[in-house]
């Protein structure tokens, strides 16, 4: 039987007793079906790993999912940390980009407003509940023990501006900009814009930042598959390299 794994904000310590959040009781009681006795998984998003044993399930309305605790690690913080600024797609489109991301190591996501954007999220939050639960549900299926912090959605040259790691963008062939060694334990920004592309006032401020301008293939791609591409390269090079020349 496959261990299913689920999110609290909180893990005790081995041995001691825990309940599943309301939520996650409704789905291991309701759609899983988990009895005693069965083998579950535990993420915080904060590094924080467990297994954990069910002791008891009641199926009222209310669901219960009491546990306790067998075993409990925690885990380094990816470095260096990954940082997505994405112009964000049209509709449900964003689902995919936040958990590719997630499913990418990516530690921080800022949604970022770009000239040719097509979508228009609210800055104060929109739809950063919904997009919320899309990063949980990456985290418990990828495995990974590190939830990214999801930004409001900022106008490019506010994002710009604030910007304090060295930074990549995706860019059809031209010229290849160049960037120095990447500290181990610094951070880098990936820059991805809209399907429209980045505008010329936006790709030379891009410029002037020093970001280095990377082509992951001759054709223009979407949103969410530009976002897994170029992660997949700054990974690629990271772990080859320890650059991002």
């Amino acid at each position: 039987m496959q261990v299913r794994c689920f999110y609290s904000e909180s893990i005790p310590e081995a041995e001691e007793a825990f309940e599943l959040s309301a939520d996650e009781a409704r789905h291991a009681a309701g759609v899983l079906r988990l009895t005693a006795g069965d083998l579950i998984r535990l993420t915080d998003g904060r590094g924080c790993r467990a297994e954990a044993r069910v002791v008891e399930v009641t199926r009222p309305r209310h669901p219960q999912v009491l546990c306790r605790i067998e075993t409990r690690t925690v885990v380094e913080p990816p470095s260096p940390a990954i940082r997505l600024y994405v112009a964000p797609p049209r509709g449900k489109t964003m689902n995919l980009v936040l958990r590719s991301a997630t499913e990418l190591g990516v530690t921080r996501i800022t949604p970022i407003l770009c000239h040719y954007g097509v979508s228009r999220p609210d800055k104060k939050g929109g739809g950063k509940a919904v997009w919320r639960s899309e990063l949980v549900a990456a985290l418990k299926q990828s495995g990974n023990p590190f939830l990214p912090v999801l930004d409001g959605a900022v106008p490019f040259d506010e994002a710009l501006r604030n910007a304090e790691e060295p930074g990549v963008y995706g860019h059809v062939p031209e010229e290849e900009g160049k960037h120095g060694a990447l500290p181990p334990d610094g951070a880098v920004g990936v820059w991805v814009g809209p399907e429209g592309g980045f505008s010329d006032q936006e790709l030379l401020a891009l410029q002037t930042a020093n970001f280095a301008a990377i082509s992951v293939g001759p054709w223009v791609l979407r949103v969410e598959t530009a976002v897994t591409a170029l992660l997949a390269w700054v990974h690629g090079h990271i772990e080859n390299t320890g650059t991002l020349l």
